[in-house]
């Protein structure tokens, strides 16, 4: 990807350095100096070597010298049956909590999406849709817990630098 890229920045500036140039130019004999008259002499070209700078296109896209910022909120229900509220308030943290997890996962790595459906007599007679993560997610902070109504919500938020983790995912 990087070949192709740095190959369509070399046509386009060679293009663009061919449009630019002048044609060249006969340089006249000066009447004190001796020359051979049977080809005129060609100066070529000055060719101005112009510094490209590429923009980055997204800036959820991680580079050497940016950082990002994931923030998602994860919810837990607290469950019925329960020796106590207070079990039912820790589970539905605990849940919130692997809920918020989940969701930096899909943000950082992406979903595997996989799809089946059973078709009988024209008919979908069953569709299935199965998702997958596969993530490691380190140095998670908690920034807000709330409880109401047997629900807890957890703001989480992890920060991915570019400098530490560009040179390990770029290859």
């Amino acid at each position: 990807m990087k070949r192709w890229t740095l190959l369509a920045l070399l046509l386009a500036s060679v293009s663009l350095v061919a449009e630019s140039c002048p044609t060249p130019k006969v340089e006249e004999a000066k009447p004190n100096e001796v020359q051979n008259c049977s080809q005129p002499v060609v100066v070529p070209p000055k060719v101005e070597v112009k510094k490209i700078e590429v923009k980055e296109r997204n800036a959820c896209t991680l580079s050497s010298h940016n950082t990002i910022h994931f923030q998602v909120i994860g919810q837990g229900v607290a469950p019925v049956s329960t020796v106590s509220p207070a079990q039912a308030m820790a589970l539905a943290k605990r849940a919130a909590i692997a809920d918020a997890y989940r969701q930096l996962g899909e943000k950082i790595c992406g979903v595997r999406v996989e799809g089946r459906d059973l078709i009988r007599n024209m008919m979908i007679s069953r569709s299935t849709v199965r998702t997958q993560i596969d993530a490691m997610i380190r140095n998670a902070r908690i920034l807000d817990t709330k409880f109401s109504d047997g629900l807890c919500e957890v703001e989480m938020e992890v920060t991915v630098r570019g400098d530490e983790w560009y040179p390990r995912l770029a290859d």
